[in-house]
């Protein structure tokens, strides 16, 4: 076990690292989450701001 973890460390962490990355990301945009309500919110006010009277 010692041997596989002193050959393999790097790729095992780039793993762990680039699954880590894609959870946060796909947290970040479900349907109430921060990114995808802050684009939300920004989209409407840009409609609200823009319509003519």
């Amino acid at each position: 076990m010692k041997v596989i973890f002193e050959e393999y460390s790097g790729i095992i962490i780039t793993a762990v690292a680039i699954i880590a990355l894609i959870a946060v990301v796909g947290l970040l945009l479900v349907s109430n989450g921060p990114v995808h309500t802050a684009f939300v919110g920004l989209i409407d006010s840009l409609f609200n701001k823009a319509k003519v009277s």
